[in-house]
């Protein structure tokens, strides 16, 4: 796992618990602490959290801001490989869902173009890249906006897409267990998410590698809720061969991009 895919989980964990310890974070990425430590000291410099000892705990300051610009950043070529599958599985016509998380962010960037399409999103970096199209359906679906993700999520968020049938969801995520779990850190985030996927005759989870064999909290499908997932993760990676015996797992790792 590159140092900057690191970061962000570092960051979220802080983030979701308040304080991390060097030797659980080790363990769960499979580095030394002193790597963990190294990382630790590396995120200090941003003000956002104060090392102790054997760990750090949260500053104090709202992290989300510099947590998505880190995301942004990471893995971009990847991204766009996964967008410009995702293209490809568009059709004429389609009501299409984009939700929260920055590799559906490089979705839309892609898609837009499609402009017969209705396009409904929850991610305020979805809204604000789209939105500059004048020839475009664009649809901004109501919620309480969390800042981690950029996105509007909860009870008025469920509500306003139960009221929907899309005809593909492009849905992101924060970890893909081994048994193919799509999980979150966030309750509400999980339950929202759980909520345009039943809504969806098509359901697209799009995720870059570093999201393989991560597991939070909260699952928000499993692999039977969902048609695909298309993702960056080289077919030879221990995590690809043992999520795609359902078939569901699509891999751009080794696609030329002028395939799509």
């Amino acid at each position: 796992m590159k140092q900057a895919t690191r970061q962000i989980y570092i960051l979220e964990q802080i983030k979701v618990h308040g304080e991390v310890s060097s030797k659980d974070l080790a363990e769960k990425l499979n580095v030394s602490t002193m790597t963990i430590s190294r990382d630790l000291k590396e995120l200090t410099k941003s003000g956002n959290i104060e090392l102790t000892h054997g760990g750090a705990v949260l500053h104090g300051i709202d992290m989300s801001e510099h947590s998505m610009s880190i995301k942004e950043g990471v893995n971009i070529e990847g991204k766009k490989k996964i967008a410009r599958y995702c293209k490809s599985l568009i059709k004429p016509g389609d009501s299409i869902f984009i939700e929260t998380g920055t590799t559906t962010l490089f979705v839309a960037k892609e898609i837009f173009r499609n402009t017969d399409s209705k396009f409904y999103t929850n991610s305020l970096l979805v809204h604000n890249a789209l939105s500059k199209y004048e020839n475009i359906l664009l649809y901004s679906v109501p919620g309480k906006y969390r800042a981690l993700s950029k996105g509007f999520l909860g009870i008025q968020t469920i509500n306003y897409v139960q009221d929907f049938s899309f005809d593909i969801a492009f849905i992101g995520t924060e970890g893909i267990s081994v048994e193919g779990d799509i999980t979150l850190p966030n309750e509400e985030d999980a339950y929202t998410k759980k909520a345009i996927i039943k809504n969806a005759k098509k359901v697209i989870i799009v995720a870059d590698a570093s999201k393989f064999g991560l597991m939070h909290k909260y699952r928000a499908a499993k692999l039977d809720d969902i048609d695909m997932i298309v993702t960056d993760l080289p077919h030879e990676d221990p995590f690809f061969q043992q999520v795609t015996q359902a078939g569901k797992v699509i891999s751009v790792a080794e696609i030329e991009p002028d395939a799509f």
